[in-house]
């Protein structure tokens, strides 16, 4: 469930409560603001509503030609429960989420800050520490921590939306998570030695398997609001990790065949590769073509 609330000219808010109506929400709300800045007077329209209605309204107000140079600010927001007139059911449905959301929580997930380094290098550790001693528990308990899925999902729906802000984003925070896993291990490494118990690398055609599964259930859990995306993503870093976390280990405790080593870059490439597409494929199968509002606008107050 969403609420969705638009700011907009006194004169452009007719098209907008039509839109509306026309995607089936009934009940539509509008107030009078004065926005300071270009101090002039405003309409804001609120929708309280299911998920799929929510996301049709924003598609359509976004795609509009008669409000698309109009000076406008959307915001959408989940919400935990509507009591109305409306059935239960028709407005729990969870999927599919507005694009904006996907794209904007993608953006925050794939920013590099201070804190994104400190999860990174702890996540990284803490693997390091697991892929020695061959920990299970303490293997998972990293992948809650390392940031991988979420920025490989930047990369693939920035690619596929032609969003290229997101798709650089992506790129960048992923080439950071895995240089931080080499240093970080590198250091625990030389501290704790070796050798390195964990040995449960997939072959190459196990690891496309998985990680085709991992990427379609990533791609339709970014549009289902019930989705458990913080679950996918322990299994999505588990996949990544573990190849930078070995290099790492390797280049203290000491590295092991050229052919191993081979292998295991294939397989970190094949893991990325597949979970970037399958991802996207399986989230344009819900949303069959690129909408023009997929991409950054430009130019809107």
């Amino acid at each position: 469930m969403h609420e969705v609330r638009v700011s907009l000219p006194p004169e452009s808010i007719g098209e907008a409560v039509r839109l509306a109506h026309a995607v089936g929400i009934d009940r539509v709300s509008v107030s009078d603001v004065f926005v300071h800045g270009p101090d002039k007077p405003a309409k804001v329209l609120s929708v309280e509503t299911s998920t799929p209605k929510a996301r049709a309204f924003i598609e359509n107000f976004l795609s509009s030609q008669t409000l698309s140079t109009a000076p406008s600010t959307l915001t959408s927001r989940e919400l935990r429960a509507i009591v109305s007139d409306a059935p239960p059911a028709d407005l729990t449905n969870p999927m599919s989420e507005p694009f904006p959301d996907v794209i904007q929580d993608l953006l925050q997930l794939s920013t590099v800050t201070a804190s994104y380094v400190g999860r990174a290098a702890a996540g990284a550790v803490l693997l390091a520490n697991g892929m020695i001693q061959n920990d299970p528990i303490a293997i998972v308990v990293a992948a809650l921590f390392l940031p991988f899925l979420s920025q490989v999902l930047a990369v693939s729906f920035g690619v596929w939306s032609r969003n290229w802000q997101l798709a650089r984003q992506g790129v960048r925070s992923v080439l950071v998570s895995a240089v931080l896993a080499v240093v970080a291990v590198a250091v625990v490494a030389s501290i704790e030695g070796g050798p390195i118990g964990f040995e449960s690398f997939k072959s190459p055609l196990a690891s496309f398997a998985i990680s085709a599964a991992i990427g379609v259930t990533a791609g339709l859990s970014c549009a289902d609001d019930a989705g458990r995306r913080y679950l996918i993503g322990v299994a999505g870093a588990v996949q990544f990790a573990v190849f930078p976390v070995w290099f790492g280990l390797s280049l203290i405790i000491g590295a092991p065949s050229g052919e191993v080593i081979w292998n295991r870059l294939l397989c970190f490439s094949i893991n990325l590769i597949t979970i970037s597409i399958s991802a996207a494929l399986a989230y344009a199968a819900l949303h069959a073509t690129r909408s023009r509002w997929a991409a950054p606008r430009q130019g809107r107050g």
